[in-house]
This record gives structure tokens, sequence and C-alpha cells, in this order.
């Protein structure tokens, strides 16, 4: 299961991250999890304080995803502490979490249903 182990607002979208772990004992899909702030909930402004991941990566188990609000191209690298992270961003002008001070929530897909005629079909 992924969580939201930390945060970091930044003025400056370069600095600005939210740092998720896998604390599971199975690799987790990234793709479909959902950061929104708690203030996206009352203002319902879902696109400028949430980020759902489109990236078709594995997180291993005990491994580390870092969500940056700048540009950048997502890859996985490894740390000085031989810890392996996958970089990813939100590619924004502007930073997104200083504007939304207060609790993160880290969404996914709990279930998925699709018409079994659509799936016949195919």
């Amino acid at each position: 299961m992924l969580r939201i182990v930390g945060v970091q607002r930044s003025n400056n979208p370069s600095d600005e991250f939210v740092v998720l772990q896998n604390h599971g004992t199975l690799r987790m899909q990234l793709r479909g999890h959902l950061v929104i702030a708690e203030a996206a909930f009352a203002n319902v402004d879902l696109d400028t304080a949430s980020h759902l991941f489109t990236d078709d990566a594995l997180v291993p188990a005990g491994m580390y995803v870092a969500l940056l609000s700048g540009y950048g191209a997502a890859r996985w690298t490894q740390t000085k502490d031989m810890q392996m992270v996958y970089y990813t961003y939100m590619n924004r002008d502007k930073s997104v979490w200083e504007r939304f001070p207060g609790a993160l929530h880290l969404l996914n897909v709990q279930h998925t249903y699709q018409e079994r005629e659509a799936l016949l079909l195919r």
C-alpha cells in the first residue's frame, strides 16, 4: 500500500515535492493513484490541487516515489544509500502544495466495473 511519507512545500515548483512509499509486501501499480489537497474538496478545485498518476510504473515493496511539482521526465534512480526512487513530475509552472496548506490525501482505485457485453465484443 502506498502512503505519503513526506511533503516539501515551496514557492518554487522545482523545489516542491511529495514522497510516497510502498508500505506493503507486494509491488504496487502507480497508475490511478491520486494525490489531492484537503482544500480541493471544499473549493472543488481538482485541476490545480491534485495530481493523477498516469505512469505505468510498478513500485516494489519498501521503495519510494518522489512527485515533483516542476518539469522533468519520469525515471527510476538510485540514492546514495542504494534505495531505488521513482521520480515523476507534475510539469507545473507554479507550485501546487504551497498554495493549498493543510492535509494531503492519497486515493487509489478500489474497484473497476465494465459492462460484460463490451468485453465480449472486443
